[in-house]
């Protein structure tokens, strides 16, 4: 997951890329930007190992520089460098003669570390390094004359670096791990915010849009920008579709209503008997088209007071004679005395409506269908016929869908439920009834607390 976060992507990089730039201009400074001392600074770190290495007390307790096998090496190799050393103000044995004179000859200064170049006497001109090195036997300045870099110094300047870059690659890498993460974050910050606002847009939030101005980064405004430029197409083809289904529905009803009149003219009862049904179902299909399409536009008012418990005992009250007459009944189990919610009075209700339909035309012959009003906003309708598999729980709320042509309807009554729970900002759920049978729990979120007046 780490791989395909932008995220980490910028971070990785920005660390990886200001770490080698801190390098290279570390590198830079010490190869274009060096001081007039430089050339000789280097190299003398290494002369400072080979004097410390080549120190010795003598008997008579006097510190004295040997002639060691490396430091004999080292002078053979520059037969132009001199080598000497002090400490405490006196030089020791060991020392080249002519540095050592040139030294005395400026009364053995007390230094710490310094460069300089002679002026007088036989080494006149000579540039000079002077450092103080802490040894076994105690602080020493090493001093060396005419010694610039050359390649065998290469391994001390790699020494010296080493522990340098360590403490500057260390700084640079603390500081991009704290900072980088929180710059990155802060400058992603308006894309995160544009997606969860996108996660929002469905068809039922059509005229929502991406901001392109404000934080939005200039890199991104026209990536947002086409983005809504789509949802734009989209919104206007959504609502032609819609406009074209409910005039469609609507100019369906004046022939329906000709047709009636004329089957009610027929002399043969019987075929007019089963005429007048089918008219009846295509009655029933146009004005559920007609209601989805007024659901979907949110052509109905929502901020009316309802009580659930009195609607479902209207709806009880209203589906009870065509319950009876097949054979089943309904049962009112309010949990609570009033159940106060804000909405669409004859959106809820023709949810309750299909539901209790639907559960009456499941259950078996003789039982009963109870309607369960709950807090804090749920209305549940139990039946105990054969139950919905779970594959199909999704698929019984799409338009027109049925399990076969053995069950009446035309298969719009669930997508009412759904979309009256979607504009209520709620949910219809399918659970299974114990013992068998589907029970369907429609809750309307975000509406008034309910009480127990």
């Amino acid at each position: 997951m780490l791989r395909s976060s932008l995220t980490w992507r910028l971070i990785a990089w920005l660390i990886v890329i200001q770490s080698i730039l801190s390098v290279l201009a570390l590198a830079a400074s010490l190869t274009f930007w060096s001081g007039p001392g430089d050339k000789y600074y280097f190299p003398h770190l290494n002369l400072e190992a080979l004097v410390a290495g080549a120190l010795v007390l003598r008997p008579d307790g006097m510190l004295a520089i040997s002639d060691t096998p490396a430091l004999r090496q080292f002078r053979q190799d520059r037969p132009l460098v001199r080598v000497a050393a002090m400490q405490d103000g006196r030089m020791l044995d060991g020392s080249a003669p002519q540095l050592a004179a040139a030294m005395g000859a400026m009364g053995s200064p007390a230094f710490i570390n310094a460069s300089f170049t002679l002026r007088e006497g036989t080494m006149a001109g000579s540039a000079v390094m002077a450092t103080e090195v802490a040894t076994p036997h105690g602080t020493v300045v090493v001093i060396g004359s005419d010694n610039p870099i050359r390649m065998a110094d290469l391994p001390a300047i790699a020494q010296f670096m080493a522990g340098h870059l360590l403490r500057v690659m260390g700084f640079v890498l603390l500081s991009a791990v704290l900072a980088v993460p929180l710059v990155v974050r802060q400058t992603l910050r308006p894309l995160q915010a544009a997606t969860r606002e996108a996660a929002q847009v469905d068809l039922r939030s059509r005229d929502f849009r991406l901001p392109d101005h404000g934080g939005v980064p200039a890199e991104l405004r026209p990536l947002v920008r086409s983005i809504n430029a789509a949802l734009d197409q989209l919104d206007a083809g959504v609502s032609q579709q819609q406009r074209f289904a409910a005039m469609a529905a609507h100019e369906m009803r004046t022939p329906l209503a000709i047709l009636t009149a004329r089957i009610d003219s027929l002399q043969d009862l019987d075929e007019a008997d089963g005429m007048r049904g089918d008219i009846v179902r295509i009655r029933t299909m146009v004005d559920q088209l007609l209601f989805v399409a007024r659901l979907e536009r949110r052509d109905i008012l929502f901020d009316e007071a309802v009580d659930l418990v009195a609607l479902a005992r209207n709806v009880v009250a209203e589906c009870a004679p065509l319950a009876i007459s097949i054979g089943r009944d309904l049962a009112l189990v309010p949990e609570v005395e009033i159940l106060p919610v804000t909405g669409s009075v004859r959106a809820i209700e023709s949810a309750v409506i299909n539901l209790v339909q639907n559960a009456t035309r499941m259950e078996p012959a003789g039982g009963t269908v109870e309607v369960v009003v709950r807090a804090p906003a749920d209305i549940l309708v139990i039946d105990h016929g054969p139950g919905i598999p779970p594959a199909e729980r999704e698929q019984v709320f799409e338009p027109f869908w049925r399990r076969d042509e053995a069950y009446p309807g035309a298969g719009l009554g669930l997508t009412i439920v759904r979309e009256a729970a979607a504009v209520h900002s709620g949910s219809i759920s399918i659970e299974e009834t114990p013992g068998g049978g589907a029970t369907f729990r429609l809750r309307l979120a975000g509406l008034t607390t309910p009480h127990n007046g």
